[in-house]
């Protein structure tokens, strides 16, 4: 099981990286286009332009920052190896047909063809799941669920 939680983890690695690589050309190519708009007569329109760019890059930057900080909420548990029975950071759990690692909320991975989700701690779920055991159940999508397996 642990060689299928590294695994998972660095499908989540791989992924944030991706995303980040990604905006970072695309936050080049909006700096570059705001570098590059030279004023027209139409004045008005220039700044506007302008300023839906401003607005772009900084959302931009913004998700960036989100998904570094994921990335490096991911380093973190990963590096904690320790097994413990009850659900923590870094546990994998089954809990009905559905698996959870409790790391950064990056939403949904698969690995060897089966989904897996990502989630914080502090997400509603993750709150719920912390500190139980194989067999306990909590409360989820409306219904009681059973703990199948904590790792």
């Amino acid at each position: 099981m642990q060689e299928l939680k590294e695994k998972i983890f660095q499908a989540a690695i791989r992924q944030l990286k991706e995303k980040i690589s990604l905006l970072q050309q695309e936050r080049k190519a909006v700096s570059e286009g705001i570098l590059e708009d030279t004023k027209s007569s139409a004045g008005d329109k220039f700044e506007t332009g302008r300023e839906m760019m401003t607005q772009d890059l900084k959302t931009i930057e913004n998700t960036i920052e989100k998904l570094q900080e994921d990335l490096e909420e991911i380093y973190r548990v990963q590096s904690i190896k320790s097994n413990s029975e009850a659900v923590r950071e870094g546990s994998l759990i089954q809990l009905g047909t559905d698996f959870f690692l409790i790391s950064a909320s990056i939403g949904q991975l698969e690995v060897d063809g089966k989904k897996y989700f990502l989630l914080s701690r502090n997400s509603p779920l993750g709150q719920l799941l912390i500190g139980k055991k194989k067999g306990e159940n909590v409360l989820f999508r409306g219904k009681p669920q059973a703990i199948l397996d904590v790792q």
